[in-house]
C-alpha cells in the first residue's frame, strides 16, 4: 500500500502538474517514515532570472521550494491515513493547497544543479508545516524557506 501511495504522488507531481515539467524537478527522495522529500534540477536558460550573471530567477526558487515542502506534506497526510483505502487518501491528497510560505534568499542562486530538501515541522489531520532548503551542487544552501499546507 504504502508504495501505491509513493507512486500517485509521483504521478501526481511529476505527470499532472505541467509548471513542474517547465522546471525540469525530479523527485529523489519520498521517505514515508519521516517524511522527508529531496528534489532536483538542472539549470537551464529558461530558468535564468539575472542574464547578467546567470542565476536562478527568485520564482523557480520560490516555486521549488513550496513543491518540495508540498512533497513533505502529502507524505504526512498519507502516513496519517494510513490504512484507508487508496481512494480515500488520492482524494486527500489532490486536494491539497498551500495556505503560506515564507521564503528566505540567503544567496544569490549560482550553480549547474541544485536540490531541495524537505522536512515536517508539525503534521495534523488537516494542517502540514514544512521547514525547506535548496541547495546548488557545491552543498551550499541558497535559500531556506517554511511552508504551511491545508491537505484534504
Amino acid at each position: 500500500m504504502i508504495e501505491s501511495v509513493l507512486e500517485k504522488i509521483k504521478e501526481y507531481y511529476l505527470d499532472m502538474l505541467p509548471f513542474n515539467k517547465v522546471l525540469g524537478i525530479d523527485i529523489d527522495l519520498l521517505d514515508y517514515e519521516t517524511c522527508q522529500a529531496v528534489t532536483s534540477f538542472i539549470m537551464t536558460k529558461d530558468l535564468i532570472g539575472n542574464p547578467t550573471f546567470g542565476i536562478l530567477h527568485g520564482g523557480v526558487t520560490a516555486s521549488v521550494i513550496d513543491l518540495t515542502g508540498g512533497l513533505s506534506a502529502l507524505l504526512s497526510c498519507a502516513k496519517y491515513h494510513e490504512g484507508k483505502s487508496l481512494d480515500v487518501i488520492e482524494k486527500k491528497l489532490m486536494s491539497s493547497a498551500t495556505i503560506d510560505m515564507r521564503v528566505d534568499y540567503l544567496r544569490p542562486g549560482k550553480g549547474s544543479a541544485f536540490h531541495c530538501k524537505s522536512r515536517i515541522i508539525r503534521a495534523g489531520s488537516r494542517i502540514a508545516v514544512t521547514k525547506i532548503d535548496l541547495y546548488n551542487e557545491k552543498e551550499t544552501r541558497l535559500a531556506t524557506g517554511t511552508a504551511t499546507y491545508l491537505i484534504g
